[in-house]
């Protein structure tokens, strides 16, 4: 797969994830107090276990996200494959992101098209949240699936070390 990698650092990464966390938990509870909180009749349990099947297929698809890499060349300068390696990692979180978020859109979409209020938010967002933060925060076990797959053939990314030293200033 081509490498279309963003120029990051690990503070803009860690940054990123938290903003978007933050964002989308702020949104979910605007619409759900906007939309009347839950005065309204739970909705059916069909449309429940659909809006929860669609946050799993998101995490599925997010969880498979790291595997779509190919491997640093090891003939690369060691600073350049580390900058390459925080690039990878936040073109995955942007991608993690993107199939976090879908079903939230989409159980958005739901909650105003269905009169249950704000039901669908609280379904789908709080297990939806819960994901988002698993799959984009860059913990030991997300960093260390990326490089795992960016030193497979004998690079050295030190992409779990860009993450746990705290850049001096």
């Amino acid at each position: 797969m081509p490498r279309d990698e963003f120029d990051a650092t690990p503070s803009e990464v860690r940054n990123f994830a938290l903003l978007q966390v933050g964002l989308t938990a702020g949104f979910f509870v605007l619409l759900f107090f906007m939309l009347g909180g839950s005065d309204a009749d739970y909705p059916p349990v069909w449309l429940a276990v659909a809006l929860v099947v669609l946050v799993g297929i998101g995490a599925f698809l997010a969880e498979r996200v790291w595997l779509s890499t190919s491997p640093l060349s090891p003939d690369l300068d060691p600073a350049e494959q580390q900058r390459l390696a925080v690039g990878t990692f936040a073109t995955q979180t942007v991608r993690k992101l993107m199939y976090c978020e879908a079903p939230l859109l989409i159980a958005v979409l739901v909650t105003f098209v269905v009169d249950h209020g704000g039901w669908p938010l609280v379904i789908a967002g709080f297990p939806g949240l819960l994901v988002l933060v698993w799959e984009i925060w860059p913990t030991l076990r997300n960093t260390s699936l990326t490089a795992a797959v960016l030193d497979a053939q004998g690079a050295d990314s030190r992409l779990v070390e860009s993450f746990i030293e705290r850049p001096t200033a």
